[in-house]
């Protein structure tokens, strides 16, 4: 297994596009950390199976944090108000030092709380809701943005969860995708319970013009996938931005 500090040395930052579905623009970009292995490709597993414990994940999504904020302010991204969303596993939630943590690093970057967003991740499922909602409810009076993250039927506690003071939650691309009735049931019945809270709704893996027009009939709000954008360098993003903005 590659140690923490090889790990958080190979990290390489990319982002993602959210677009709403109404009118087709970003909304704002998710960060999506990659290891660089030796012989230059890039991968998600080293970094998911890293964020195990509230500890190690903690850590993790600081450093995370840390770089891709750093990029945020040498490409001047601020300028276009452009929002970014991190990952944060629900275990590190729980975290004693979950607040001074985050805002060491936000503050550090001059980056209002209320630009960024959290994407909640199940690697371990909440046992303890209660504790769970404390959390949420103190990033959100912090006025950072929350959504639940890779939603699927399985999801333990979805209902739960929800209710909870969250902005939107996150179909996983799994369901997306499928054409099961049952999966097409749980997107109706997500859509509104979303809709009862006031919560946007995202659907990830959208790689077709036919998809992204049933997820807007469905009344899914925002998405993500390559049919929008693929994952961007920092370059790369501030082309796409550009080009975003020329189209006004």
């Amino acid at each position: 297994m590659r140690s923490d500090r090889a790990l958080i040395a190979s990290l390489r930052i990319f982002y993602q596009p959210i677009v709403r579905l109404a009118d087709l623009r970003p909304a704002y970009v998710e960060i999506l950390a990659r290891a660089e292995a030796g012989d230059g490709t890039v991968g998600s597993d080293a970094v998911v199976h890293a964020m195990s414990g509230a500890d190690r994940s903690m850590h993790l999504t600081s450093c995370i944090m840390r770089a891709a904020l750093a990029e945020y302010q040498a490409f001047q991204f601020g300028e276009c108000g452009l929002s970014i969303a991190f990952n944060l596993p629900l275990d590190a939630m729980l975290h004693p030092q979950l607040m001074a943590r985050i805002e060491a690093v936000r503050a550090r970057s001059g980056l209002p709380a209320q630009n960024i967003r959290f994407e909640l991740t199940e690697q371990q499922p909440v046992r303890d809701l209660e504790a769970a909602g404390a959390a949420i409810a103190a990033l959100r009076n912090a006025r950072y943005g929350l959504a639940l993250d890779d939603v699927t039927p399985e999801t333990p506690n979805l209902p739960e969860l929800m209710a909870l003071p969250i902005r939107a939650v996150k179909l996983d691309k799994s369901v997306v995708i499928s054409t099961a009735e049952g999966d097409q049931a749980f997107i109706r019945d997500v859509i509104a319970r979303a809709n009862s809270y006031g919560q946007a709704v995202i659907a990830e893996g959208i790689e077709t013009t036919e998809l992204c027009e049933h997820m807007r009939r469905l009344g899914v709000t925002h998405g993500q996938g390559f049919l929008f954008a693929r994952l961007l360098s920092a370059a790369d993003l501030q082309k796409f931005l550009t080009l975003e903005s020329a189209r006004l």
